[in-house]
């Protein structure tokens, strides 16, 4: 009887632990994101991020939203503070609810979170399609004239 209340106590104690630790490594990640990108500083927001929302999202914030951005606004609008309310994950999902905090605004939002290869990064892509300003793209070939040398 010892053992199996031993037992039970041991997998309570491990799965308490598991969930805490989980919610941890999500609060880190949304945490690293949420205070790169409230504070303009995009490339410190990558390694919390999907590859797909590095490609799409934080690509169009630095080459389209930012250069078209008022830099005094910029400047006025940090430092940033962000506070994470409350996590909800569930399986290989999971949701922060925050709240960010700047010189100009208060206000309160969610980032969506999934766990690749077991580790837990900000998925936010942007649909380009949808975009009001297209990404900057790269001249294809058929755009590019040569001149023959003589």
């Amino acid at each position: 009887m010892k053992f199996l209340k031993t037992t039970v106590l041991t997998l309570a104690a491990l799965t308490l632990f598991s969930c805490n630790n989980n919610e941890r490594k999500i609060r880190k990640a949304a945490q690293g994101y949420l205070d790169a990108t409230g504070n303009y500083l995009i490339e410190e927001a990558y390694p919390y991020a999907t590859k797909e929302t590095q490609e799409t999202t934080l690509k169009y914030i630095t080459e389209v939203i930012l250069p078209m951005t008022d830099s005094n606004y910029l400047k006025s609008n940090v430092p940033a503070t962000i506070v994470i309310d409350s996590i909800l994950s569930q399986e290989d999902t999971a949701w922060a609810f925050y709240t960010k905090t700047t010189p100009i605004k208060t206000y309160s939002s969610i980032v969506c979170l999934i766990r690749e290869d077991g580790k837990w990064l900000v998925d936010v892509p942007l649909v380009l399609s949808n975009s009001p300003l297209p990404l900057p793209s790269l001249p294809s070939e058929s755009d590019t004239t040569t001149t023959p040398k003589e």
